[in-house]
């Protein structure tokens, strides 16, 4: 599938321009790097998670040392940008946070943004599993701790990369709870969803509008859309004319935290219109797959034994060895997979498929071609036309957009020109055509300059951090695009101006 964005969406200055003067034009093909490398937002994350009655500060130097190949368990080595921090609120199930938690949670911050990671944060009560009682807190003190908490989360808007909802039952996964109903044991009443989809709700709220928040289940978020009479076979996925558009549903997105594990992934794929609840893969997995081209995906993959032992290989192992795990990864548009869980299965990967896997996570930019005016003429246009793939599993999920940059080779004067093309709507195995004809705005000094396409974060405080910006994985001349100093990535090496 080819999906052509037509320059005038894509720009924010466009210009036709009428002129005699012959223009002629360089036609420029690119190669694949296919170098391991990391990405903003994406990839296999870290997991740091704390109590509070124990409490564990992050630190910069052990961060910056995950964003270099270290090794996971499974045996292979990869670097991380994504961190997963979880904090456990274990004493504070029936009184307020006090001034040391939010300042200890601010701190955190302050380190994943020092360091230029991004969090996937997660707060929850209790890891009392999985007979009663389960020790989570009630819904008034989960309410009043969301209160408390939006004022952090709003100032850390910039490296919060997404947020789980957690807060209800053992590690915040939904499932068990003494307040909210037992979703294995029972009861689960009418009331139960309903104090449910209002935690949901206050969430959503108290998390910036940008961010999406990424519940347990599918059936949760039909639940909550749906009500009572949410149904697998009534379920109306996401489209793209309602994607990104900051609405509930455009904001609910979905982890799995039993990643090819049985059949339906430790009852992920339940259902629970009826009780007992209905397996529903059918419709369910359906309808995540749909969900998930325009909402982030990830957890982590789930063993199955007892004792952490890989019960379901070959069917969670390569496809090379006559598994599934690129196929899933990649129906279900998968941003990132937990390093530490499980070992077991993703340690089937290593050596055969894993590179793949690693590449692939999440969106994977190739530029592949490019056309460009070979001389730049003040006050008068510039034709550029990119063809770029998106080769990983998914798109970008954060609001991200693009910009032309154009450098001095003597002055190191730079130019820099918006494409206000939204990152979100490249999806995964669709080529993307950006024809421009731009001019700039400043006069530009006669000479020879480079030219690069920069896709850095959209927040203004990242906006200067190459760590925190997109590397294409593409090769000019045999050598990779990219320029760490920088965060750009090279379009054509010598242009003139004149």
């Amino acid at each position: 599938m080819v999906r052509k964005l037509k320059f005038f969406s894509c720009l924010l200055i466009v210009l036709c321009s009428c002129t005699s003067a012959k223009k002629e034009y360089l036609e420029l093909t690119y190669g694949s790097d296919m170098e391991e490398f990391t990405n903003p937002e994406r990839g296999f994350y870290r997991p740091m998670g704390t109590k509070m009655s124990d409490f564990k500060p992050l630190e910069v130097e052990a961060l910056l040392d995950l964003k270099k190949p270290t090794p996971a368990a499974g045996g292979f080595m990869v670097g991380s940008t994504l961190l997963y921090r979880s904090y456990q609120f274990d004493e504070f199930k029936q009184s307020p946070l006090n001034e040391e938690v939010l300042d200890h949670i601010q701190k955190d911050m302050d380190v994943v943004r020092e360091a230029g990671m991004k969090v996937i944060l997660r707060f929850t009560y209790s890891n009392s599993c999985c007979d009663p009682p389960f020790n989570d807190a009630p819904k008034a003190t989960i309410l009043m701790h969301l209160k408390q908490l939006k004022p952090v989360l709003t100032k850390n808007e910039d490296v919060i990369a997404v947020v789980q909802l957690g807060l209800i039952g053992p590690w915040g996964e939904q499932f068990y709870s003494d307040h909210f109903g037992d979703l294995e044991h029972g009861p689960v009443t009418n009331q139960h969803w309903e104090d449910r989809n209002e935690v949901i709700s206050a969430l959503l709220k108290v998390v910036p509008r940008s961010r999406m928040v990424q519940v347990r289940a599918p059936y949760y978020k039909l639940r909550f859309l749906d009500g009572e009479k949410a149904h697998p076979e009534d379920a109306v996925a996401l489209d793209e004319e309602e994607a990104f558009s900051g609405s509930d549903k455009a904001r609910l997105a979905h982890h799995n935290d039993c990643i090819l594990a049985n059949y339906d992934d430790y009852w992920t794929y339940h259902s629970f219109h009826t009780w007992p609840a209905t397996v529903d893969t059918f419709h369910l997995k359906a309808y995540i797959a749909r969900e998930s081209k325009f909402l982030v995906f990830g957890g982590e993959t789930c063993p199955g034994g007892p004792d952490g032992e890989d019960n379901y290989s070959p069917y969670n192992d390569c496809i090379s060895e006559g598994g599934n795990a690129e196929n899933y990864l990649k129906r279900f548009h998968t941003s990132f997979l937990n390093t530490s869980w499980s070992g077991a299965v993703n340690g089937d990967w290593n050596n055969k498929c894993i590179e793949d896997i690693k590449r692939n996570l999440g969106y994977r930019f190739v530029l592949k071609k490019g056309v460009f005016t070979t001389i730049i003429e003040n006050n008068k246009a510039m034709r550029i036309r990119l063809e770029i793939i998106n080769e990983g599993y998914a798109s970008t999920y954060n609001y991200r957009y693009a910009e032309l940059v154009l450098q001095n080779k003597d002055s190191k004067q730079v130019y820099s020109l918006r494409i206000d093309c939204d990152t979100r709507y490249w999806f995964s195995d669709e080529l993307q055509v950006l024809d421009m004809e731009v001019e700039w705005p400043e006069t530009l000094a006669k000479g020879e300059y480079g030219l690069f396409l920069n896709l850095p974060d959209a927040s203004p405080s990242l906006y200067n951090r190459p760590e925190y910006a997109i590397r294409l994985a593409s090769t000019y001349q045999s050598r990779p695009v990219w320029d760490a100093v920088t965060g750009w990535n090279l379009l054509i090496p010598n242009i003139q101006v004149q």
